[in-house]
């Protein structure tokens, strides 16, 4: 079932709310609350929800599905790819300008960091707005799979979403880029179950060779993604899932709050970004989940990094849910919003003055 949030941007909050600096000014931080799991969430998340080859950005055809089923596991049927024009794109290329009647003058139009564009129904689903974009297609050093939400290409700029997948999608960004939507947001819009209401642009780059992706890796990538694509820059989101997780800590262990407004990572290990920035890394809002029975990637990842900087004074806008019994797959039920924490809500309410 597709996630249900349409006119979500009625019922958002007024918030001032800025990456929470810590050692320093917190910078508007949000104060958590004990969830019925036992474990902190933020005050403001209380949503619940139902758990191509070519260049980059036209509607393609939708692909189908990998089904849920209520015990994690998956069913999954031949996908069929679309095929899309250049990255980015609808009418428009990406980035370009639009008249302004009022004054006579061409130039983008510039939003204020609060400001989030209205999504259209169009009454396609949101494998129609999903493609791949291979290695050599664009001018990224990655092959990805893309999202735009409907009315996109407009010289609207919208909210960007990054996620960085586990090391089992790890590929060549080509003929292996197919392994990126097993999981996480690009599962979601693969299979019919994303939500088309929401507002983000989600890029999910494929990680070359072995290992995480590295801090300069996904640097790279958001800045192709702020060049490329109509993004409001106040409103970058970077998201991922065990070693994407993992990669995603490290990024903001070396980059903070230069480029992005908020972090989740799930089932990663934050421990050495901690170690090298201490209070700093609370800079950045960062909402972390984690399963305390994970065999792969030890609960510790999550708990240890985040109590350090709840400790931090002031105390920065950072939480944690730890979900008891759950293994490595903590992130299935939180990115499809089955577990009741709206993650995508949380994003929202963050952005950069």
């Amino acid at each position: 079932m597709a996630m249900t949030m349409r006119n979500w941007w009625f019922v958002l909050p007024s918030l001032s709310l800025l990456a929470a600096p810590a050692c320093g000014d917190n910078g508007g931080s949000t104060t958590g609350s004990t969830g019925t799991d036992g474990t902190t969430e933020p005050a403001t998340t209380d949503g619940t929800a139902t758990d191509s080859t070519s260049e980059p950005s036209n509607p393609s055809s939708p692909a189908t599905s990998d089904t849920p089923t209520t015990d994690g596991t998956t069913t999954t049927t031949d996908p069929t790819v679309g095929t899309t024009d250049a990255p980015g794109t609808t009418t428009e290329a990406p980035g370009t300008t639009t008249d302004d009647t009022t004054t006579g003058t061409t130039g983008p139009v510039e939003p204020g960091p609060e400001d989030i564009p209205e999504i259209p129904d169009d009454g396609m689903p949101s494998s129609a707005h999903f493609k791949k974009v291979p290695l050599g297609m664009s001018d990224a050093a990655q092959g990805y799979w893309e999202y735009t939400p409907p009315g996109y290409g407009g010289g609207e700029k919208y909210p960007l979403m990054i996620f960085l997948h586990g090391i089992g999608e790890n590929g060549n960004g080509d003929s292996e880029l197919d392994k990126v939507p097993n999981n996480g947001p690009p599962k979601l819009q693969k299979n019919d179950q994303w939500d088309t209401s929401l507002p983000f642009v989600v890029l999910s780059p494929q990680h070359p060779g072995g290992g995480c992706p590295g801090p300069g890796e996904v640097h790279s990538f958001i800045e192709f993604a702020l060049t490329h694509y109509d993004i409001n820059p106040a409103r970058v989101y970077l998201t991922g899932l065990s070693c994407g997780a993992i990669g995603s800590w490290n990024y903001l262990g070396e980059f903070l709050d230069e480029q992005i407004a908020a972090m989740v990572p799930i089932a990663g290990d934050g421990k050495g970004a901690f170690n090298k920035a201490q209070c700093e890394l609370g800079r950045v809002p960062i909402w972390a989940f984690h399963g305390d029975a994970d065999p792969t990637v030890n609960v510790s990842g999550t708990i240890q990094p985040v109590e350090g900087l709840q400790a931090c004074d002031p105390k920065p806008d950072v939480e944690m849910v730890i979900y008891p019994g759950v293994g490595h797959d903590s992130w299935t039920k939180t990115y499809d919003l089955s577990a009741g924490h709206d993650i995508y809500a949380w994003m929202l309410e963050r952005y950069k003055q």
